[in-house]
């Protein structure tokens, strides 16, 4: 998939999107790690009620998996790079001096306020004022 190159401002107004689609896939995933965490010991509640559960819950994981991908993908073909799902740290491509930088955001900032080289992490983050664009 080719990159897609974002400016402050853009990523700024793509903010409401991505905090709804980031709590969508949080949601999700703890959906999917509920049904995961379900033990079902037939000797406790009998072979056939065992079975019945466990196709249930495996029905549910699926449909919980296939809507988690499906935002995941949506979300990746928008152009964000989802770097940590449980701390909410998105990046976007950004140009910058001729080189590829991120612009970073994480959940709960009101708006895009760091950048990062490509080869720095959240450790590296930077005022976007040092951007000077």
């Amino acid at each position: 998939m080719a990159k897609k190159y974002f400016t402050v401002e853009s990523a700024q107004s793509q903010l409401p999107k991505i905090k709804k689609s980031l709590a969508r896939l949080q949601n999700l995933k703890k959906g999917i790690d509920a049904i995961l965490s379900v033990r079902i010991d037939p000797n406790e509640i009998g072979f056939e009620e065992s079975l019945e559960m466990n196709t249930k819950l495996s029905k549910e994981y699926h449909k919980l998996s296939y809507e988690f991908y499906r935002e995941l993908e949506n979300f990746e073909k928008a152009g964000y790079l989802l770097k940590d799902m449980e701390q909410g740290l998105v990046d976007f491509y950004c140009r910058f001096e001729g080189r590829d930088v991120f612009l970073c955001w994480k959940m709960g900032e009101n708006r895009i306020k760091a950048w990062h080289e490509m080869d720095e992490g959240f450790v590296g983050r930077r005022p976007v004022i040092d951007l000077g664009i």
